[in-house]
């Protein structure tokens, strides 16, 4: 996600990735910009491009598996990872928002200005629980983090489909993983999020 960079996206998953014979790409959407053009870069309407590019790169590697390739989005900075899946057909699993931040700015914009149809809320592109996705999708998040555990779970029952196939996990603070991102324990997070990734698209595989 913007704000953040491949060493640090590298250093937390190369573990969990390895542990189960995957492989890993990690994308830096920011290249060698400095980080001050982070605003200039979210303003783009067209981020989730980007994704399709590098499929259509990871289709020409006859060492990757391209009937199992997932993809995985770090951190929450918006939903462009979201809208990429609606757009890319060939992912065999996600994990990001779910379009979480695209509902929620919708919703809030509706009750700021007192709307009765929030579906004429302008967002980017329909969000990913309110379209059909063409692969699983796992959404994690923390109790503690910026948006209630209540209100994700509310946004995903009243959006999704009955057909798309959207997991929510929320991570109690009991069990730590609660802050925003995972940050109190992002292990934790991300050994649930590569075990469900395992249980998708089997061991021993490349991702």
């Amino acid at each position: 996600e913007p704000g953040h960079r491949k060493e640090e996206f590298l250093f937390k998953l190369v573990p969990h990735a390895r542990e189960r014979g995957f492989s890993l790409l990690a994308l830096d959407l920011l290249g060698d910009q400095r980080d001050d053009y982070l605003d200039a870069l979210l303003r783009r309407r067209d981020l989730e491009s980007a994704i399709p590019c590098v499929m259509d790169y990871l289709e020409t590697c006859s060492e990757v598996d391209f009937e199992r390739v997932a993809i995985v989005a770090d951190g929450w900075g918006s939903s462009f990872v979201a809208r990429a899946v609606l757009q890319e057909p060939r992912l065999a699993a996600a994990v990001c928002d779910g379009g979480l931040w695209d509902l929620h700015e919708r919703a809030f914009f509706a009750s700021r200005f007192a709307m009765s149809d929030v579906s004429i809320v302008p967002v980017p592109h329909a969000p990913l629980m309110a379209s059909s996705a063409d692969c699983p999708v796992l959404i994690t998040l923390g109790e503690d983090g910026w948006l209630k555990a209540d209100r994700a779970r509310q946004i995903v029952q009243t959006s999704r489909l009955g057909s798309s196939d959207v997991m929510l996990k929320v991570f109690t603070a009991a069990e730590t993983g609660a802050a925003q991102a995972h940050a109190d324990n992002p292990s934790l997070a991300n050994e649930y999020i590569f075990d469900w990734l395992e249980s998708r698209l089997g061991a021993a595989g490349r991702i």
